[in-house]
């Protein structure tokens, strides 16, 4: 048989857990008992079985043996909770407003039959009008520019680029579910920096540096979970830090030109220490799935070696964007998406403020809501048809004030009705135990 490697025993377990091959309690065989099964050396199955302990899948007791904990799901953030069809309103996903978003049959009528294919060698090629466009909206000069299909799908193949299996992350807390989830499949794990009103915490940073973590996943312009842009000074400090610990952060935008141009990102301060990762779908069209990668030639050339045959973008899905780039109309609503975005955020910040709630959000779509308990306060919307997302799920550590998340996407027209709803659900205190 093929020699395997920790890596592809790693896979096989994993694999199996999402097949329903393995279950949760199940057993594995001993380290010298699979050894001898698979010719393979017990230090090569002891690193596999520590990789899949660091990633939460399996847990290995002394004298009890290693048994599978938590199969993991590749789509299991999606999934959890329960069930939304339930609810009139779903508010707990980031989800934007389409009735703000650009005619994308206008814009089809304009690409017409302009999309090109220039074979699978120019599968990474952007054109001289597109690339003018995606630089101006960069706001700086990388040393290499590509296109992927999607932010979260190219994510994995970044991280390989930047980090290796068994590798700790840096990771914001409170921070979006799914980038823990993608670090735990890939075998590495997290570090979390602590995320609060004046940035990431730069103390805790350098502590993960300074401790070895060498990669950091950020979100600079709109921070999710809490709707907050990173000042530019806690940026000028990350980028330093970077560059005295020989590290390198991935930087990744999901709201585009729904945040001011004059917010300044972490990739200009330090473009040799920054791969820039930003998609369309929230402030151009959800269905307009391309993202631009950009960064320095020596990660972006194993981005591109390591990325399967299929994960070039079409000529006709970069002719969307390039339209959707330069078209008037299209620029002209994603300013009235902004300005609406903001009015729905005001709302809720003047309205909680009145009872003494301060909101902290000031960007994008995110909106971080303080109550006084997350549980009565879910409990009380769900009995109204209103989901959202407790605090809880987006960090590991306790916090003395209590959070609900929820997107200013999903409030449409009903934003005065819903942000009454919330602030009442916001105000009802934790039910105490009689026992």
């Amino acid at each position: 048989m093929t020699q395997l490697t920790s890596d592809a025993l790693v896979d096989a377990v994993l694999l199996g857990t999402r097949s329903g091959v393995l279950n949760s309690g199940d057993r594995l065989p001993t380290i010298q008992s699979l050894s001898d099964r698979l010719q393979l050396s017990t230090s090569t199955i002891s690193r596999a079985w520590s990789s899949l302990v660091q990633m939460g899948v399996v847990e290995t007791k002394r004298r009890g043996g290693s048994r599978i904990v938590k199969p993991v799901q590749a789509t299991s953030y999606r999934t959890r909770g329960i069930d939304r069809s339930k609810f009139k309103y779903n508010l707990a996903a980031s989800y934007p407003d389409l009735s703000l978003q650009a005619d994308l049959g206008a814009v089809l009528a304009k690409v017409g039959r302009r999309g090109t294919f220039n074979g699978y060698a120019g599968k990474d090629e952007v054109s001289p009008a597109l690339q003018t466009e995606l630089l101006t909206r960069l706001g700086y000069e990388p040393e290499s520019l590509m296109l992927a299909n999607d932010v979260i799908g190219a994510l994995p193949r970044v991280l390989q680029a930047v980090a290796h299996r068994g590798s700790a992350v840096g990771v914001g807390d409170p921070e979006f579910p799914l980038y823990p989830i993608i670090l735990k499949q890939a075998g590495m794990s997290t570090a979390p920096i602590p995320f609060g009103e004046h940035g990431y915490e730069i103390e805790a940073l350098e502590r993960a540096l300074t401790s070895g973590v060498k990669a950091l996943i950020v979100q600079t312009r709109v921070h999710n979970p809490t709707g907050r842009n990173v000042p530019g000074g806690n940026l000028r400090e990350i980028a330093k830090l970077l560059r005295e610990h020989d590290a390198v952060a991935i930087e990744i935008d999901h709201h585009g030109a729904l945040v001011p141009k004059k917010r300044v990102r972490l990739a200009s301060l330090a473009p040799e220490r920054v791969i820039l990762m930003t998609s369309f779908s929230k402030d151009i069209h959800a269905d307009v799935r391309v993202a631009s990668i950009a960064g320095p030639v020596s990660v972006m050339e194993r981005v591109s070696v390591w990325r399967a045959g299929g994960d070039w973008v079409s000529g006709v899905n970069r002719m969307i964007l390039e339209v959707c780039l330069t078209d008037p109309d299209v620029l002209a609503g994603i300013e009235r998406a902004r300005a609406e975005y903001d009015r729905r955020r005001d709302h809720f910040t003047a309205a909680f403020a009145e009872q003494g709630l301060q909101i902290r959000s000031n960007a994008g779509l995110s909106l971080w809501v303080p109550v006084l308990s997350e549980q009565s306060a879910m409990v009380s919307l769900a009995a109204k048809g209103i989901s959202v997302a407790g605090g809880s799920a987006f960090t590991s550590r306790r916090s003395n004030q209590d959070h609900v998340h929820l997107s200013l996407g999903s409030l449409g027209e009903d934003t005065e009705y819903l942000c009454g709803e919330v602030l009442s659900a916001a105000l009802i205190e934790a039910v105490r135990s009689p026992f």
